[in-house]
């Protein structure tokens, strides 16, 4: 399953409203997990969608990271 532009951009505004401070004091599992918690409060998520977002989420940590130090 590939993920849509919907979940895409509700993950990225995510990154922008949560605390940067939480974010980069998670691992990359926890940051993964946080991620997708949120995105399951807004959106149900079949266990394909969610290994997919995971999958997604994993690749761009180093980028959410970036984002979050720099709203530090």
């Amino acid at each position: 399953m590939d993920l849509d532009a919907k979940t895409i951009r509700m993950i990225w505004a995510l990154v922008e409203t949560l605390n940067p401070i939480s974010l980069l004091k998670l691992s990359d599992g926890e940051l993964i997990q946080k991620l997708i918690d949120e995105i399951e409060k807004v959106s149900f998520l079949s266990q394909e969608d969610s290994q997919a977002l995971s999958k997604y989420i994993r690749s761009k940590t180093a980028l959410i990271r970036d984002l979050a130090d720099t709203k530090f």
